[in-house]
């Protein structure tokens, strides 16, 4: 066969650059439409971390979708993460400047994030698009207040009220002038006051809910939780938040009322039920008694079980898991809707003494999915009570990388540093957890308790204490950890 003229070649070369070309960029969309699928799947079910993961496989593919960041910004609002939500936003703005959902939550959120002349610069944009909008109005006051100037915040509530005086947004940026001036008495009356005659009071009731947080005002807070979560019983947060008050004011059958009704309008989420079982731990034991641990026996859902049955592990009721689990962990492979309750029933076997039939159970939940997070829990765990600590110390980072503000494995981390004799590693890892997680009072004991018993270090531990204490402001639990200590000499003043 005689070879092709060179200028065929050529042609015939570029033809099929721009084929492989074309597959190659077809195929980054399928994969990037693939994954942003299944976030938006993940994120309808409260699997945040699949949503992420799925969301950031989109954006890696194609970085020039606006739907793709829209979902990621949600995804970050769902999770709490502002900054991320705020940066996400802003490339779905510059991606698709008509995106209104967009440029009004970059005016919110650029408050949240405290970036004052960015939210001036997105709140006049939304003017520009309709110049008898309040919200940036509203925002622009915000981010006056946010630079000290309360009069200017005032003028810009005060001019929104005088056309429309029910606008919830200026009543609010109104009571925070005045708290910002520190006429807290007015702020909260003014506020107080307007819930008798406006609608939806939910934005109004938080204003209140963190203005006496900030005071220190118990009775107020209370009294708000108390509001918050009975004028939004959907309102997973606002039922949870209620919930651990009634706990942590020993009210913990008021508190189980609150949270069952939770768990079961969510049965199979289970970020949600870690959110639940790392609460009752807060509490301690008494969080639940045997009777309301048995109920999660009842459950249909597997998952309730396996928080249940997770509890009474970690309160050392393992029996108590075992029943509650029943006949209900399903023989076949483990897998995302099962692995829990299969780590759990795991667990409650080797506190009960079968260690390496325990051991094995895990290796079959890891060996599927290797960060799953109870399975590598309980491995650590056995690990170090068989002397392998490096396995132990390996699985415990894992766990801790995965997810910093786990309190339950910077504890059992700790305890396998201790038994390691690395009391200084030990404490580097408690001082860690309050740098992500301040207010923790289980992290908060372990440390002043380390503290105390390795140099009688009274005064550090104090200051443990307080910092916490500070930062759990009017904590009932956090009153009762720095009581527990008995350090007379130092009144852990705040």
């Amino acid at each position: 066969m005689k070879p092709l003229p060179a200028r065929f070649a050529a042609a015939l070369a570029a033809s099929l650059l721009l084929v492989g070309g074309v597959s190659g960029c077809s195929t980054k969309d399928s994969r990037a439409a693939e994954a942003a699928a299944l976030a938006d799947t993940a994120l309808q079910q409260g699997d945040f971390a699949a949503a992420r993961r799925n969301i950031d496989t989109a954006i890696r593919n194609r970085d020039d979708v606006s739907d793709y960041w829209l979902t990621s910004a949600r995804i970050a609002l769902a999770t709490q993460n502002f900054g991320n939500a705020f940066n996400a936003f802003e490339n779905v703005y510059q991606l698709d400047k008509g995106n209104l959902e967009a440029l009004r939550q970059l005016c919110q959120l650029g408050l949240t994030v405290r970036l004052p002349d960015k939210v001036d610069r997105y709140a006049d944009q939304l003017l520009v698009i309709n110049p008898n909008d309040s919200l940036p109005l509203t925002m622009k006051g915000g981010a006056a207040l946010q630079r000290g100037d309360w009069k200017k915040a005032m003028a810009f509530a005060d001019r929104v009220l005088a056309i429309s005086p029910t606008d919830v947004g200026a009543l609010i940026l109104k009571g925070q002038a005045l708290a910002y001036k520190g006429d807290n008495a007015t702020s909260a009356k003014l506020i107080e006051e307007s819930l008798a005659t406006m609608g939806d009071p939910t934005s109004r009731l938080v204003f209140l809910r963190d203005l006496y947080l900030s005071n220190g005002n118990r009775e107020g807070y209370q009294r708000t939780l108390a509001r918050l979560a009975n004028a939004n019983p959907n309102d997973t947060r606002m039922q949870l938040d209620y919930a651990d008050w009634l706990y942590q004011t020993q009210r913990p059958d008021s508190a189980f009322d609150f949270v069952m009704p939770v768990l079961r309008r969510n049965p199979k989420n289970i970020a949600l039920a870690s959110q639940i079982l790392e609460m009752w731990l807060d509490e301690g034991r008494d969080a639940l008694s045997t009777k309301q641990i048995l109920l999660g026996g009842q459950e249909d859902s597997l998952e309730i079980r396996a928080t249940f049955a997770q509890f009474a592990n970690e309160t050392g009721q393992p029996d108590l898991a075992l029943r509650v689990l029943g006949t209900a962990v399903p023989k076949g492979a483990p897998d995302a809707g099962n692995s829990n309750a299969k780590a759990a029933m795991a667990f409650a076997i080797g506190l009960n003494g079968a260690v390496q039939d325990a051991l094995g159970r895990l290796e079959d939940i890891l060996d599927v999915d290797a960060t799953q997070p109870r399975a590598l829990l309980a491995r650590a765990r056995f690990r170090a009570a068989t002397k392998n600590y490096r396995g132990a110390l390996s699985d415990a980072r894992q766990l801790v990388t995965d997810d910093i503000g786990n309190i339950t494995a910077r504890l059992a981390l700790t305890d396998i540093l201790l038994e390691q004799n690395q009391p200084d590693l030990a404490e580097s890892n408690l001082r860690e957890a309050l740098g992500v997680v301040p207010y923790s009072t289980r992290a908060a004991a372990r440390l002043a308790k380390l503290l105390i018993e390795r140099n009688g270090q009274r005064e550090a531990a104090s200051t443990v204490l307080r910092d916490m204490a500070r930062a759990a402001r009017i904590s009932p639990r956090a009153d009762a950890v720095v009581a527990s200590f008995h350090l007379s000499d130092d009144p852990l003043s705040r």
